[in-house]
């Protein structure tokens, strides 16, 4: 049962999600539900291996390695983490594994004693702009245009 963890594969649930890695944070915007949503360091390096299609073990030996702390504390961060981004749907099982993906690419991390220490990774959510995020550019807005909303009751 542990192995087969180890070699579930996600994928990022396109068209809904989009996302941009900047500066070691990843912005995330759900267009399903106009939520938005930001990862930082580990948790940013996380979804960048979930979009590459790199699979939940070595993406927890990448972190394990990265990272100074105990193996069993990495990689419950990394599942709960991982569990957060299902529960809001950002990523869905994907079906059927293709070609290794390769590492995650190394952040310059040299030796062990360099390790930062891990922190678990949180996935902070947004719903600020949801009405924005929502409307529809082309039909719910006045002659104005985006981001201005029709007023309904001006009719």
């Amino acid at each position: 049962m542990e192995q087969e963890r180890e070699q579930i594969i996600f994928r990022i649930n396109t068209p809904r999600v989009v996302y941009q890695t900047i500066d070691n944070e990843t912005i995330i915007i759900d267009f399903d539900n106009g939520a938005y949503f930001s990862a930082e360091g580990v948790g940013a390096e996380i979804w960048e291996g979930l979009a590459k299609g790199i699979p939940v073990g070595q993406i927890q030996r990448a972190v394990a390695q990265r990272y100074a702390g105990e193996e069993r504390e990495i990689q419950s961060g990394v599942g709960q983490f991982i569990a957060s981004l299902q529960r809001e749907s950002l990523i869905l099982h994907r079906e059927g594994a293709s070609a290794d993906p390769g590492p995650i690419p190394d952040k310059g991390i040299a030796d062990a004693g360099s390790r930062p220490a891990f922190l678990p990774p949180q996935l902070r959510k947004y719903t600020d702009m949801q009405d924005l995020l929502l409307l529809d550019p082309i039909h719910e807005v006045d002659n104005q245009g985006w981001p201005i909303a029709k007023d309904e009751a001006a009719g």
